[in-house]
Parts: C-alpha cells; sequence; structure tokens
C-alpha cells in the first residue's frame, strides 16, 4: 500500500500499486510525484521506487529546433554595498581624514567574509581597494606622526607659515 502528495498538495491513500500503476497510464501521477510505502516514514518521487519503472513513460528527447525548456536569464548578480562604502571611506581617509581608516579596514574585512559566504554577491574587488587604501592611510598617519614627533621643529615651522 502507497500513499502520494497529489497536485493540490494534499495526501491520498492508502492506494495499491495497481492503482498507481493506473493512474501513471492516465498520466495522473508522473515520475516527480511524492510517494511513501506503507511502513516507511520518507517520501520518494515514484521514480525512485523500481517496481514501477516499467510503468511511467521514457522521456522523449525534443524535436530539433523545439525548446525543451523555457531558459531563464542566471539572476543578477547583487553588488555587496559594505564593500563599496569600505571602497569609498578608504578613499576619504587617504586623502584627508586618515582616523577613518581603520574603518575602512572594517567594513572591507566584513564585506569579504559575506561575499564568500554568498556567492550571489559582487564587489570583492571595492572591499579589498577599501582594505588597502585604509592600510596606506594608516601609514601615513603613522608616518606623520612619527616625523612629528622626531623634529617637533617642522610642527612651528608649518605654524609660522600661516599668518594669524
Amino acid at each position: 500500500m502507497y500513499k502520494i502528495i497529489g497536485a493540490d498538495q494534499k495526501e491520498y491513500g492508502p492506494i495499491t500499486a495497481d492503482q498507481l500503476r493506473q493512474w501513471i497510464s492516465e498520466g495522473r501521477i508522473n515520475a516527480s510525484t511524492k510517494v511513501q510505502t506503507e511502513g516507511a516514514g520518507v517520501w520518494k518521487c515514484i521514480s525512485e521506487l523500481p517496481e514501477f519503472a516499467a510503468a511511467l513513460p521514457a522521456s522523449v528527447p525534443p524535436a530539433p529546433g523545439t525548446p525543451s525548456q523555457i531558459a531563464m536569464a542566471p539572476a543578477a548578480a547583487k553588488p555587496n554595498q559594505m564593500a563599496l562604502w569600505a571602497m569609498i571611506i578608504g578613499i576619504i581617509s587617504l586623502l584627508c581624514c586618515q582616523i577613518l581608516g581603520p574603518v575602512s579596514i572594517v567594513l572591507g574585512i566584513v564585506a569579504l567574509s559575506q561575499i564568500k559566504k554568498n556567492p550571489q554577491q559582487t564587489g570583492s574587488g571595492f572591499a579589498i581597494t577599501g582594505i588597502v587604501l585604509g592600510v596606506l592611510s594608516l601609514i601615513i598617519a603613522v608616518v606623520g606622526i612619527a616625523i612629528l614627533v622626531a623634529f617637533p621643529q617642522y610642527l612651528t615651522n608649518f605654524q609660522n607659515a600661516f599668518p594669524q
């Protein structure tokens, strides 16, 4: 005895094997119809059960020139917004605000991990650019601070260069 899931997603049965073969011949059941054998807790496609293999119609290849399936365009890759922001903040940190360098680095690293987890997302180049620009801005900041500490006269000369 068997149970099936109909096209209306309702469970039917118990049904005999002969009844299933008749429904296959009438086209009421196809190879992807879910079937559960009595005593089993697992639903399988009827095509997975060897006792119904002979009753299922053999798949016929489509005639040349006729499409067998509707071709669907692949889902468009979605850019990761965090990667874009990592690059933008990296540019800003390099140009004027070196304090934003760590923010760019963190955003880039988080964006790369998100892109790795979700292959539908793009933007790893933006994320890497943000990380590199953030590191460069930190290097510039550290070198600048080291120069000011080592040579304090540069700061006084800079202050004297602009009249108050």
